[in-house]
């Protein structure tokens, strides 16, 4: 993993701008992602490369086939479309039995590579109009791994495999489940490829409020969600603080809390994101006229970040 120090002596070799989107996981949430994307082609806002992990995987690949309002149509009826009993059979047993029994999943994931296969045309990395990558965990090895080029749809699914929902992917002889383990919202990985603006397309899992644990597995589960979430402020505090990194996280509005397997929602938040994403789109500071940015929106003179719902303003030299 790249020091703060070691990607800042890196960006002094590297040319200006170069625009990342930056997709969080996060299962049926990943609908939210579909609102920001919309938002930000409807804004005129393009990637240079796209970063993706689990659900944000499948979403960003989709846009890397076809990175325009087009394949975000594609990708919306996708998850309109999306049906829970499909992606996520439903099984006869309790959860609790469900996760108690012998096999290292409660579903497989035919349903889930249907979903994906749907929503794009490529099935190479080579294929694909934008740059893109996406992250899955290495179980043996306990190790981050990014995958870059070669097929496509075994990668995005290694990235999308969610611990004892989904089985593990084998590719090349080594087991891989969900990137989220090891790296959820991968901004630090956008800087290491040299991206200079930040679209970070973060779901709202983090924000939610927690229940209180009842049970073993509920202390187990939130056990892993901090681990998530304290690896994204810590990467998200380090790239905010770099003076040449515009980081941009994208409001969601208020996604509801909902069981794992519910797509019924996905058009509430569909359209819940792209209002709130598109309102901070547009409060973004024009570019004066005779300039030009390339592809990413002019920042404010004050550097203005989203989080978490709320809006941090730096001044200038913090």
């Amino acid at each position: 993993m790249a020091t703060l120090h070691d990607l800042r002596r890196r960006r002094a070799r590297q040319k200006p701008e170069r625009v990342a989107f930056v997709l969080s996981g996060g299962g049926n949430l990943g609908a939210v992602q579909v609102g920001m994307l919309r938002a930000l082609i409807e804004q005129g806002v393009t990637p240079d490369l796209i970063v993706g992990c689990s659900v944000g995987a499948i979403n960003g690949a989709a846009l890397a086939d076809e990175p325009s309002l087009v394949g975000v149509a594609r990708l919306e009826q996708t998850w309109r479309n999306a049906d829970g009993d499909e992606v996520m059979p439903r099984t006869w047993l309790p959860r609790a039995a469900a996760l108690a029994r012998k096999g290292e999943a409660v579903h497989d994931n035919e349903g889930l590579r249907q979903m994906y296969e749907s929503s794009l045309q490529a099935r190479e990395f080579e294929a694909l109009t934008v740059p893109f990558q996406c992250v899955a965990t290495d179980v043996d090895a306990a190790e981050e791994v990014w995958f870059d080029r070669g097929p496509l749809i075994d990668a995005v699914l290694a990235s999308a495999a969610l611990p004892a929902i989904f089985p593990a992917v084998e590719i090349g002889g080594r087991r891989y489940l969900d990137g989220a383990i090891v790296n959820d919202v991968p901004v630090s990985r956008a800087v290491e490829l040299g991206a200079t603006t930040l679209y970070v397309l973060q779901v709202g899992s983090f924000s939610r409020p927690r229940a209180e644990p009842r049970r073993p597995l509920d202390v187990a589960i939130q056990a892993y969600w901090i681990a998530r979430h304290y690896r994204y402020k810590r990467d998200l505090r380090a790239v905010q603080a770099m003076p040449d990194v515009d980081v941009h996280v994208l409001p969601h509005g208020q996604p509801p809390v909902m069981r794992y397997n519910d797509f019924t929602r996905s058009p509430e938040l569909i359209s819940t994101a792209y209002e709130a994403s598109m309102a901070y789109l547009k409060a973004q500071v024009p570019a004066p006229a005779g300039t030009e940015r390339r592809r990413g929106l002019r920042r404010p003179p004050a550097r203005l970040f989203r989080g978490d719902g709320a809006t941090q303003v730096a001044s200038p030299g913090e």
